[in-house]
């Protein structure tokens, strides 16, 4: 299971590339730490917050079940300066998550459901 270290270091990656914009997403909240805020930033990295999420390697059978959840996830991360199609991705890899956020994640991004 990818641990606190490990998202905290996802999280500061993420807003190291994209620091400007980090600001207008991320709502107002008073944060007890860095690491609780850096906690935040990756939770918000999963469920959409700053683009559609989606698991690079999932697998699935040929009913569309899940099969294997993903450990590589890429964020269509949308630009406020149109560079072409407005996106850019921040890629990103996680060890299986045993909360079963992958699989939330594969379900709604394989569907479109943000």
């Amino acid at each position: 299971m990818t641990n606190n270290l490990n998202k905290i270091e996802i999280a500061k990656e993420f807003e190291k590339q994209y620091q400007p914009l980090l600001a207008i997403w991320t709502p107002d909240e008073e944060y007890g730490s860095e690491e609780e805020r850096y906690l935040g930033i990756y939770e918000n990295l999963l469920v959409g917050v700053y683009g559609d999420c989606y698991g690079v390697n999932a697998e699935f059978d040929e009913d569309g079940e899940l099969i294997s959840e993903a450990t590589e996830y890429e964020v269509e991360v949308a630009q406020l300066e149109d560079y072409g199609d407005g996106t850019e991705k921040f890629c990103f890899e996680i060890d299986n998550e045993l909360s079963g956020a992958s699989k939330f994640i594969e379900e709604h991004g394989q569907h479109g459901k943000w």
